[in-house]
């Protein structure tokens, strides 16, 4: 082929192609596609929101009456030199007028109305329908939209389309049905259910605003605890006077603290067994902010992801997530500090220890402000300074032996008679206060009872816990101190003789 023929043949094509694209280009578009483009448009309703002052929903018998109001709300900020100040300011919410006393989530109906100022309809369906049930509008939903100036604006809304993706609607007197958007009519058609607030408090809560919890597990008192007078504790009075595991009491505050209504189920119940509310499994009663709640929890949902629950003996039944809760079935000894007696050093001036036939006294001065100036005594050796830093570090190991005695388990069983302790270890404060820790051993000689100022304590210790060298047991510590202080008299001799 020659190359003019190789050249004028795309030139052709590219002319027709040209061509074709400019015929298609200036077709007259098709009529559905104008109608489509159209339908888009058809407004249903036009109305400045701001100017809405209540919306009235009328929904298979149930009526809600909504108004918009402006409170007076107190509101924290910080200023510029980063103190915080409380102020009162205004803030419009929405209130229900009917029914009565429902705790309105302000922001779900602020959304209808967001939705029905501008509405539009995707297309008509009939202008003139002689059967309104076709389209599920001889019951509708009704939606009055009630204006400032006593302007009303009306929508029903029935069926959703066969194909989905639309509702049936028609506005005020008009005959005419129309589409809209499914995302615009489920907002139309909430329930109260759906529009009821769904935090329980009034306010965000930290764990720290906590001051008494209660806790009753299958009709049995499992704890009752109280917070420290410094916050940084909770103290137990029952299953036994103790410290509480803090970390694990910390996961159920935290859960309280966070938890919120995942769905709202039934209220005015009849029967609050079917919810397993009757006798509730859990019970949580707590002190927040100055203020008492009782939270019961009973069935999980057919789901198995959310509790149902009730707050306070109410009548209304909801649902909250289970993710929060796995502790429910938890052991109360993980809720018990496992210490039978923890001493900060810092604090003793004097610790007294009676086992094994003999009493070895320790006399205790920590300088907190200059660690070089404590001094440690044990049986009438004096440890300070740096030249003493070896045997001071196993001096602490002897004390940390004392103050780790942990149990073993939790016997409430038993009446244990304070009598023949085999271990009496004796804490004198600074403050003069005296703590006195006895281990009193079981009649198989596995176990040790452990009372605390006379009182059993319900906790056991394993006897083998005084020769476990991991815990710094004393029958381990207390012959590896005496070796090193032997160690440090010689060492001493040795140097006195040198400088002879």
């Amino acid at each position: 082929m020659s190359n003019f023929k190789k050249l004028i043949i795309p030139a052709i094509v590219l002319v027709l192609l040209v061509g074709v694209y400019l015929v298609v280009s200036n077709l007259p578009e098709n009529k559905d596609e104008e109608d489509s483009s159209s339908q888009d448009k058809i407004e249903i309703f036009n109305f400045e929101k701001n100017d809405l002052a209540e919306i009235i929903m009328e929904n298979k018998g149930e009526v809600m009456h909504f108004k918009y109001t402006t409170i007076q709300v107190e509101q924290e900020t910080t200023k510029d030199d980063g103190t915080t100040e409380k102020k009162t300011v205004d803030r419009n919410v929405w209130v229900a007028v009917e029914p009565e006393g429902m705790n309105v989530r302000s922001s779900a109906v602020d959304s209808i109305a967001w939705n029905a100022n501008t509405l539009k309809a995707y297309k008509i369906i009939e202008e003139n329908p002689s059967d309104l049930s076709v389209y599920g509008l001889d019951d509708p939903v009704k939606l009055t939209f009630v204006m400032n100036d006593g302007t009303k604006y009306v929508l029903y809304v029935g069926n959703e389309t066969p194909t989905g993706g639309a509702y049936y609607a028609k506005k005020g007197d008009e005959p005419t049905v129309y589409t809209i958007g499914d995302y615009e009519a489920e907002k139309f058609i909430q329930t109260k259910f759906d529009l009821m607030e769904t935090d329980i408090y009034d306010k965000d809560y930290e764990t720290t605003d906590f001051t008494a919890l209660k806790f009753t597990r299958n009709g049995s008192l499992l704890f009752d605890a109280k917070a420290g007078e410094d916050g940084t504790k909770w103290l137990l009075s029952y299953p036994i006077e103790a410290e509480a595991r803090y970390e694990n009491i910390y996961k159920i505050l935290e859960a309280l603290a966070g938890v919120s209504v995942s769905k709202y189920v039934d209220e005015n119940v009849d029967d609050l067994g079917k919810y397993g509310l009757a006798s509730p499994s859990y019970i949580f009663e707590y002190t927040v902010d100055g203020k008492e709640y009782k939270l019961s929890l009973g069935k999980l949902n057919p789901d198995g992801n959310a509790y149902y629950a009730v707050l306070n003996d109410g009548n209304l039944v909801f649902t909250i997530s289970s993710s929060a809760f796995t502790f429910l079935d938890k052991p109360v000894e993980e809720l018990v500090s496992s210490f039978v007696h923890l001493q900060n050093i810092n604090e003793v001036s004097e610790m007294r220890i009676t086992m094994d036939g003999r009493v070895d006294v320790s006399r205790i001065n920590v300088d907190t402000e200059d660690d070089d100036k404590s001094t440690y005594e044990f049986n009438g050796t004096l440890l300070t300074g740096e030249d003493d830093e070896d045997y001071i570090r196993t001096f602490k190991k002897y004390y940390q032996g004392a103050i780790g005695i942990t149990m073993d388990k939790l016997n409430l069983d038993v009446q244990p008679v304070l009598e023949n302790p085999e271990v009496t270890i004796e804490y004198t404060l600074k403050s003069g206060e005296k703590i006195k820790v006895d281990l009193v051993p079981d009649s198989e000689g596995v176990y040790y009872y452990a009372f605390k100022n006379d009182k059993y304590t319900g906790m056991m210790v394993r006897r083998r816990q005084l020769e476990d060298e991991n815990k710094n047991g004393l029958r381990v510590m207390y012959p590896k101190l005496v070796e090193a202080l032997k160690e440090r008299e010689e060492a001493l001799k040795a140097k006195e003789s040198k400088s002879q």
